[in-house]
């Protein structure tokens, strides 16, 4: 799983938590979640994988 400087220091199962509750939203959840991040900090962290 490639992580970005955000979610970098999270465990699997929060990130899969947060997968599944974008799985379960709409349109206007998944603007309002992409906008809680910096832009400047979503470069990737670690190797990169399935690229």
């Amino acid at each position: 799983m490639v992580k970005s400087e955000a979610t970098e220091d999270m465990t699997r199962i929060e990130l899969l938590g947060i997968q599944e509750n974008l799985k379960n939203s709409d349109y206007t959840e998944i603007e309002r979640f992409r906008e809680s991040f910096d832009a400047d900090d979503m470069g990737f962290s670690g190797r990169r994988e399935g690229i």
